[in-house]
This record gives C-alpha cells, structure tokens and sequence, in this order.
C-alpha cells in the first residue's frame, strides 16, 4: 500500500479551524492567514482571485479613479482587493473567535485587521488566478468553445455574459459555413467607405483577434485612419467592442511621454480591458512601450502609490484612430491601418441605410459573434489548410488562428495595408534616404562616423551635399553635425534592409567603431 503524502498545511487548517470556527490566538498569524485563505478558495463565490502579484475581483470601476481613461458608466473590470474587503469575506464565509478573559470564553470576532493585510500583501497564494473577464463566448487554446457564465478553471477566464447559444454543428463546420459567416459579418460594415478589400479585411482581423485574444501570446495593434473628420473610425472600434464586450471600449487620449505611456496601459491591462482605442491622434506615433506591449505576452510595472512590482498579461486589442495616421520606428512594423475615404467634403453629412446601427449590433449580437466565431472554428475543423501565406514575424499564432482563417474564408489578407504604413514611416523614409546617400559616396568602404562628418563638411560635390542634408535632419546641432548623435542612430538602424542596403558593424579603429554600407 502506497503512503499517501500529508499536505502540512492542511494538518495546519485542521488545528485551527475548529468546528466552533477560527480560533485566534498569538503566535500563530501565519496559521490564521492560511486558514483564512483556505475559508476564500472553499468559497469561490467570494469572488476574489489573484493576478500579477495582487489580490483582485470583478466589480465596476467608479468613474472618478478613470483619470484619462474613459469608460462607459457601470463597466465590470479586474480590481485590486483593499484589505478592508478581505476583512468582509473573510467575516461573511467564516467564524472567527477570540477567548476573552473577562467572560472566561471564546467570543465571535470579525476578521482581525492583521490577518486580512498579512494575506494581501503576500507574494504567492494557492488561489485561484485569473487571467482575465470577457464579455463573449471564445475559442481556448485548445479549440474549446468556451459559453459557460461564471469562472472557467481550465483557462482561468470569466465569462461575464449568460445564456449563450451555442453554435450548431460545431465539430462538423464546412468552409461553406466560414464563408456564409463572413458575408454575416459583412453586413455590420458593408457602408464603410474603405478604400479597398485588405483595408476592410483590417477590421474582421480586429474582430476576431477581440474575441480569442486570450488565446494568442501576442497580437499586432489595429489602425482606423481617414483623410478627414467624421469617417467612421472611432465608430468601427467601437463596433468591436460593443460585439466582444457589450458596450462601448474603454478610450485613452495619447499620452505626453513614454512613463505616461506606461502607467496608464498598465492600468488598463491590469482592468482587463478587453479593447481599449487611443482616439483621434494627431501627432506621428512611436512607442517603446508600445513595442514592448505589441510583443510580449507580460508586461511589468508599478501601480501609482504602490512599490510592488505586478506583471500582468498584455491581451489586449489596440485601436489606433486619427487622420493619415502616421507610424514611425519599429511600432510600424506591428500594426496594420485600414483607412477609410469617403470621397466628399462633409462625411458626417452622409445618409445610411440602416441609422442605428449601434442598437442594431447589440441587439443581434450573439448571432454576429457566432459567426465569427464559426469562421474561426470551422477552419480548424477543416484541419488549418495551407493558405500559402507569408509569415507575420513576431505573430505566428496570429498568423494561425486569425489571419489564415480570414483569407481561407475568401477575405484579402489584411496584411496587405502593410506597405502603405512602411511607405508612410518617417523613420524608414530617413534610413532609406541616408541609406542611399551613404552608398553613393562611399559603396561598402568603411567608415568611422567622425570622418563621416569631416568628409561632409569638407566636400562640395553633389554627393557630399546629397548625404550632407539628410545627416543634418538626422543629427544637426546648430550648424554643426552631433556625431555622438549620429552614431546612436547608426548604431539603432544597424541591419535593417532598405532600398536594398543595410548597415553593418566594421572593426574598432581607436576605439572608434567603423560602418559599412552593404548592398544587399
């Protein structure tokens, strides 16, 4: 017989968690946090979960703790629990007792103070996580339709939305159901002015990639952008998210500096907020956190007022929208843009055949959220077939679970709008004019940035002047050319391939590193 292995600090609950309740007695703080752990995870209507190195629940978010993030009135989203809530649940689910001396007995207590803060302000619990709430049915990684209300252990999502229906037939989909769910989904937007297929193809990728988010390690950033006011671009975000998630998206005006930046999508990310729009952005865009949050499955940072670090998940959709939205640096390379051109002066004078499409959306909304999600699961029915698409670097499982199944249904590849957001960077722009003027001048020669700069100021010939001018947009100071400058840039462009060169390091010649242009 096999010798069962005794968990120690169920031996612990068992001493202190008397039938008459939780006795409290001193010495023992780490037994009583245990067990009042113990009273929460027995309890899972509690409703209070741990995420990012915080204890949190789903309650709404008061609009006066928003500060520039605007959402609407009653949203449900992620919170950190106050001690003073621990103290409630941990009252309301258990009995708590302390002898006291002058009855010569044991009284009923509430929930001691220290109890409840010792248990917030541990760095690990055995309860359960949650990694995120969403407001419609989804696909798990493992192909699961998830359309159960309330807390599902296998994904550790919660599904904020009852009664959903079920897709028919969901094991046995056709590419004739994906493609009748496409067309479904047409008719939310087919009198948006988009300037061709791969641009509205944009906004069923923006879609899609809302309602499995949780299912992607990463997912690129969405652009809505036009040539004048009152195109329809805040509306289309906000369609999505009135389809995801029931109401109206969570809205950010682009901060100031990149700490702003931070703090406020650490806010957001840590609420769980299933799509949040950067709205009617004027300025050119570009982002280390961005970058970052595009990129990686967990950001980190510190809550104002907090000193703990939290590390929360970065399953978010992002939506861009101004006017000639305009990328710059690498943010360009992980963002696609539909752009919509209504072709007269006044759009928002325009007449629609269906003028509410807002109610309309929310009151067939399963059925329109149904239909993405049959395009998403009939093609994994039908095994993944080969799209013959070419890899999104940095967003395989994107590539696989939303981008293929959208062009397998008949859609353009959304990746298409790619060019156009390349074509529009003001840092590729720069690094292919310099590009080309550093080759004219001197091929694959190496070259030390300070003679670089001599040569420049010395030369008088058409191609001296040619790298000359695009030097002093990139590293001017005064009249004179910053050559520390120069080389932070060189150094930051090192192997990125434009116009068909690139750069790339020489040797070291007094300590001085030496370039080459490279043809490639």
């Amino acid at each position: 017989m096999t010798d069962q292995v005794v968990d120690p600090r169920e031996e612990a609950f068992k001493k202190i968690r008397m039938q008459n309740g939780i006795e409290v007695i001193g010495g023992e703080l780490h037994l009583q946090v245990d067990a009042l752990e113990q009273v929460l995870i027995e309890h899972p209507d509690c409703g209070i979960y741990q995420r990012g190195g915080l204890l949190v629940e789903i309650s709404e978010i008061p609009i006066t703790n928003c500060k520039n993030i605007k959402r609407p009135e009653g949203t449900k989203a992620i919170v950190q629990v106050k001690v003073t809530r621990i103290r409630e649940k941990g009252t309301e689910y258990a009995t708590w007792k302390r002898y006291d001396n002058r009855i010569k007995a044991n009284k009923n207590i509430d929930c001691p103070r220290d109890v409840a803060r010792t248990l917030a302000e541990r760095n690990s619990w055995r309860l359960p996580v949650l990694r995120g709430v969403i407001g419609a049915a989804t696909i798990t990684e493992t192909g699961r339709l998830l359309t159960q209300h309330g807390y599902d252990f296998d994904t550790a999502l919660y599904l904020e939305s009852k009664n959903w229906i079920r897709i028919e037939r969901e094991d046995n989909l056709t590419k004739e159901d994906a493609v009748k769910a496409l067309d479904k989904l047409r008719e939310i937007i087919s009198e948006f002015p988009f300037i061709d297929a791969a641009a509205e193809s944009v906004w069923f990728a923006a879609l899609l990639t809302a309602l499995i988010r949780w299912s992607l390690r990463t997912a690129p950033f969405f652009g809505f952008d036009a040539p004048v006011m009152g195109s329809g671009k805040t509306f289309l975000a906000t369609l999505i998210s009135l389809l995801v998630n029931g109401q109206s998206p969570a809205v950010m005006t682009l901060p100031r500096d990149e700490t702003e930046m931070g703090k406020g999508l650490l806010a957001v990310l840590l609420a769980g907020d299933p799509v949040l729009v950067i709205d009617n952005v004027e300025n050119i865009i570009t982002s280390e956190t961005l970058c970052t949050i595009s990129t990686s499955p967990i950001f980190k940072g510190r809550l104002l007022g907090e000193t703990k670090i939290i590390a929360v998940s970065t399953a978010v959709v992002l939506i861009i929208t101004g006017n000639n939205l305009t990328i710059r640096g690498d943010l360009s390379t992980r963002i696609l843009i539909s752009r919509l051109d209504p072709v007269v002066e006044h759009p928002e004078e325009r007449i629609f055949k269906r003028s509410n499409l807002r109610d309309y959306v929310l009151t067939n909304r399963y059925e329109f959220v149904n239909a993405a999600l049959t395009l998403l699961k009939a093609y994994q029915v039908a095994g993944r077939p080969d799209t013959g698409l070419k890899p999104f670097g940095r967003f395989e499982e994107w590539d696989a679970l939303v981008r293929s199944p959208l062009v397998w249904a008949g859609a353009a590849d959304p990746c298409e709008t790619r060019s156009r957001v390349e074509q529009i960077d003001p840092d590729r722009e720069q690094l292919g004019e310099f590009l080309l003027a550093w080759w004219d001048l001197y091929k694959d020669k190496e070259v030390l940035v300070r003679q670089m700069a001599m040569d420049i100021s010395s030369g008088g010939d058409e191609m001296h002047d040619a790298l000359r001018d695009v030097i002093h947009v990139i590293a001017a100071d005064g009249n004179k050319i910053n050559t520390r400058r120069l080389g932070r840039r060189i150094s930051r462009w090192e192997g990125r391939v434009c116009e068909g060169l690139r750069i790339t390091r020489g040797g070291e010649v007094h300590r001085a590193q030496a370039w080459h242009c490279n043809n490639q």
